[in-house]
């Protein structure tokens, strides 16, 4: 390690105080020399790093302290700092114009280095100095930190604090050391033959003209990526073949499925190159692609740094399986703690403390960090990108927002008190896939309803959420939703199936539940406000299987649209009940049917509750088995205010009370709002049953059977009568008894599978009971 000589080199300790001279400036600027030149002979006499002497040192704009393969640069605990007026001309500053804060630059660059490493000290931009006397320099972003560009890799910048740059602290970027965008491709509807590299015909793909590899720059791999301001291509596969061709146009060889954003070997002898492209027919589409000589930088470091009061962001990361962990990263492009340092934001909203939006490349890793103060969290829109294990929290808008990927995944992450937690932009990629899982959001939004994504969200932790909203491509499975305060207003949570999940409350909550089906969930101290999608238009159906109730209310209530089928079934229910209900919307019916269920109540007085004033609701348990320990257990049904408004369905279920005497039970609270109560095949252990309400009672299952007095009229010699079920069969069983109970066997003919015909030698009056078999 070489120690740098001040005095050899010219670099001056000590930071000049305002206003700054020219003669402060110059001497900053030799200072970016004299560093340079120390590092310059370092390198070229063996050594593998240089240690500058612990003190502060002034930098300027524009030149830049360069970092050199193979070397570490250790500032010792070192205070680099650029010195800069808002409102005045820099002597470096070459242009015309008066809007000096527009001058910037980089303070230390890695451009096509290797095995480069910066370490142990403070870097302070120009932020720190400026004025912001005109309103305009809000919107001035174009100073860094320290630079990753040009294909560099293996490098890293560690143990450093890095503060108050314009554009980003700390940027790694996706340059190689060239690149050819918009260039004339000359696309052609053809193929190009595997084995001899000339065209052929084709109906689905176009190829390019020969492009020419540069001879006059170092470099051993090319990469297709995308142009212009959103570095997106505008290509429909966004794999290709690329063809190789030597001296004379003679054919090399094919690489075949290659894909963007990856590095390509160019073989030895190769000059010239052509493009096939998938799926492709128009040749003047402009397919939106640069041509990059060299690697974009790669697998580079970000580690163990403090890096806060970046005026719009923290860090921008470009490039491919570059790394950033263990850091703290914080109040860079600030929100709300605006006031903080005293000193205007920046004019966008995309102010953020890690970001990817104009970056391409694959793999990035963002772990172990702790983020908080921006904006913005983390805006990711690599190729593909790992984040996982960061502390986010206080973050004004986004935690973590995805942009264009093809890949994420979000892992492990405790992200605390953000307005949302996760959010997904569209992607371009065909078979984009995001993984959402193990992580704990604690407060905040999350909607990720994107068709453009398949999405599993499983297995995460959400602690007093406002709002979960995922769409179709979203598999929901294994996440805890636990409520520990009563939320301010209703909760909303949007899937169309979620599985094995928890709702829990410390005290009975309402949510409202955009589900069709639930399957494997508990919901403890929950009440769930059962809504559908498309329920201004369709009458659609919602399914709870296998779930656990406790201390909850599953609640089916129509305010306005279409009514909703809600099945519970194979279920568990604890001192639940079921609501159902209509608030002044004519003509439907809300419908609930609890089906298997273990039904057991030791503290509620009802079962169901209607609440409704108009007609009609429909209330059905089934096969159920239901314990009663509650001696206070009032109704199977407290019935509402409607006139005739609710139907109530008991079949094959086993009702039994727990008490030491027989419990009275009534059906429903009030006849006068009961149309219909069907009880068929229940069986009742320690029970007083009420008496029955003529022309409300039906002691049998319609389903599968149907009653009715006829009397037989004359039909020729016989007599007969039409009866006309509604059961569906063809194999009917039928019971006809007189008025003076016998059983008759009079002739039964079937017309079709809803009606039969009874024919009898006299004219009687007969009790027919038809039975679905």
């Amino acid at each position: 390690m070489y120690l740098i000589e001040l005095d050899r080199w010219n670099i001056k300790q000590g930071f000049p105080r305002k206003p700054y001279t020219d003669a402060d400036f110059l001497m900053a600027d030799t200072n970016i020399q004299g560093i340079n030149n120390a590092i310059q002979y370092a390198f070229s006499n063996g050594y593998d790093g240089v240690l500058l002497p612990k003190g502060q040192y002034a930098l300027c704009y524009p030149r830049e302290i360069k970092m050199l393969s193979n070397m570490t640069f250790n500032l010792n605990g070192s205070t680099l700092k650029v010195i800069y007026n808002s409102d005045r001309k820099s002597p470096f500053d070459n242009r015309t114009t008066t809007d000096f804060y527009k001058f910037g630059g980089n303070s230390i660059v890695f451009e096509n280095a290797t095995d480069a490493h910066l370490t142990g000290g403070t870097i302070v931009g120009c932020r720190d100095d400026r004025s912001f006397s005109n309103p305009s320099e809000v919107a001035m972003e174009s100073t860094y930190g320290v630079k990753f560009s040009k294909g560099t890799s293996f490098s890293s910048i560690k143990n450093c604090v890095v503060r108050d740059y314009m554009g980003d602290n700390i940027t790694i970027t996706s340059e190689s050391i060239a690149g050819y965008a918009e260039f004339n491709q000359g696309l052609t509807l053809n193929a190009l033959d595997y084995s001899t590299g000339q065209p052929v015909a084709s109906t689905n793909t176009v190829i390019t003209r020969y492009i020419d590899l540069p001879q006059d720059i170092k470099y051993d791999s090319i990469m297709l990526t995308g142009a212009g301001y959103t570095r997106l291509t505008n290509l429909v596969s966004k794999d290709f073949d690329i063809f190789f061709y030597g001296q004379n146009d003679s054919f090399i060889g094919v690489m075949k499925k290659r894909k963007i954003y990856t590095d390509i070997s160019v073989p030895v002898g190769a000059k010239k190159f052509r493009l096939l492209f998938y799926n492709e027919t128009n040749t003047s589409k402009y397919i939106q692609i640069t041509i990059r000589w060299g690697s974009i930088p790669h697998h580079n470091l970000v580690e163990h740094n403090e890096i806060y009061n970046g005026h719009r962001g923290g860090i921008s990361l470009g490039g491919s399986y570059n790394v950033i962990q263990h850091n703290l990263i914080r109040d860079n492009g600030k929100g709300t703690v605006r006031f903080l340092d005293g000193k205007p934001i920046f004019n966008d909203p995309t102010r953020y403390s890690i970001n990817q939006e104009d970056s391409y490349g694959d793999n990035c890793i963002i772990r172990n960090n702790l983020i908080y103060g921006s904006y913005h969290g983390i805006l990711a829109g690599c190729y593909s990108i790992q984040i996982e294990h960061n502390h986010i929290y206080n973050i004004d808008n986004i935690a973590i927002n995805l942009y264009s990927v093809l890949h994420a995944t979000v892992k492990g992450n405790f992200i605390y008190n953000c307005l949302n937690n996760i959010g997904l932009m569209t992607s371009n990629f065909e078979s984009a896939h995001v993984k959402i899982i193990g992580n704990s959001f604690h407060s905040g939004s999350m909607n990720i309803n994107n068709s453009t994504y398949e999405i599993l969200l499983a297995e995460n932790n959400f602690v007093n959420p406002n709002l979960i909203v995922t769409g179709e491509g979203c598999s929901f499975i294994n996440n805890h939703i636990k409520f520990t305060t009563p939320p301010s207003a209703t909760v909303n949570i949007q899937a169309n199936k979620i599985e094995g999940c928890t709702f829990k409350s410390t005290t009975l909550i309402e949510i409202t539940s955009t589900v069709y089906q639930f399957e494997g969930c508990t919901f403890d101290n929950i009440t769930v406000r059962i809504q559908t999608l498309n329920y201004q238009t369709l009458a659609e159906k919602v399914l709870f299987q296998m779930c656990n109730f406790k201390n909850s209310v599953i609640r089916n209530h129509l305010f306005n649209g279409k009514a909703r089928l809600v099945t519970v079934s194979k279920s568990k229910l604890i001192d639940t009940s079921v609501a159902v209900g209509i608030t002044n919307v004519d003509n439907q019916n809300p419908f609930i049917s609890v089906e298997d269920c273990d039904i057991v109540i030791n503290t509620i007085t009802s079962l169901f509750t209607s609440d409704t004033n108009r007609l009609n609701s429909t209330f059905k348990a089934e096969r159920c088995n239901i314990e009663i320990t509650n001696p206070n257990f009032s109704y199977l049904l407290k019935s509402g205010s409607g006139v005739a408004a609710n139907q109530l369905i008991l079949k094959r279920c086993t009702i039994e009370y727990k008490g030491s005497a027989p419990l009275r039970l009534n059906y429903y609270s009030n006849k006068i709002h009961i149309s219909k109560f069907i009880s068929a095949y229940n069986k009742f252990i320690n029970i007083f049953l009420p008496a029955e309400d003529s022309g409300i009672y039906i002691g049998y299952d319609p389903d599968y059977q149907f009653k009715q007095n006829i009397s037989l009229q004359p039909d020729g010699d016989k007599y007969s009568a039409i009866v006309t079920h509604n059961l569906n069969t063809l194999d009917p069983n039928v019971l006809c008894v007189s008025t003076a109970a016998e059983i008759l066997l009079p002739n039964v003919m079937i017309i079709d599978q809803n009606s039969i015909v009874i024919k009898n030698s006299v004219g009687i009056n007969l009790k027919v009971t038809v039975t679905k078999l």
